[in-house]
């Protein structure tokens, strides 16, 4: 989830520790995912002020890397209320509150609250998502980002396929 909040400068401090824990033995991670983690989390701590620009490129203003998983399913319908009330309630019976500025489809906020569920649950709740999170990693190929190794440790984690290739993606139309 941290590896996909805005890298301000805040996020960027971190880093350094992230890549620690993502370096210890038994975390899950395959030699490779992890040399993608590190790649991205390299640029992200050399590129600065360029990095949040980058950001909102690629995620506030691209339909098929949004971030907001709903926005992928229901789109601005009215079936997208619905659907973040029911993930509200879910966060809400797990004892999670959401601040005023959290939307509950943000995909940091979805692996905030499996973060918190025994592994099992955490994967299935993920699992739920992958067609959504495989088409994002596709997005993210054609963009060449290397925000593409989270969503293929996600895939990974949940048990997907974290080669996006295969996910069908219609073109990316600017929101």
């Amino acid at each position: 989830a941290w590896l996909l909040r805005y890298p301000d400068a805040a996020m960027r401090a971190r880093l350094p520790d992230i890549h620690t824990v993502l370096r210890a033995p038994g975390n899950g991670l395959s030699a490779r995912r992890r040399v993608e983690l590190d790649i991205l989390m390299d640029r992200l701590l050399a590129d600065g002020i360029e990095a949040e620009a980058r950001y909102v490129e690629l995620f506030d203003r691209g339909r098929g890397t949004a971030l907001h998983l709903f926005e992928h399913v229901h789109g601005d319908s009215r079936d997208r209320g619905p659907a973040m009330i029911d993930l509200v309630q879910t966060y809400e019976e797990a004892g999670l509150l959401l601040g005023p500025e959290e939307l509950p489809d943000h995909l940091t906020v979805l692996l905030e609250y499996a973060s918190t569920q025994p592994p099992a649950q955490a994967r299935a709740f993920i699992g739920e998502f992958t067609h959504i999170i495989a088409a994002i990693a596709e997005s993210l190929r054609r963009r060449d980002s290397d925000y593409v190794a989270v969503m293929a440790v996600l895939l990974d984690l949940a048990g997907g396929q974290s080669e996006a290739g295969t996910a069908a993606v219609a073109d990316d139309e600017p929101l």
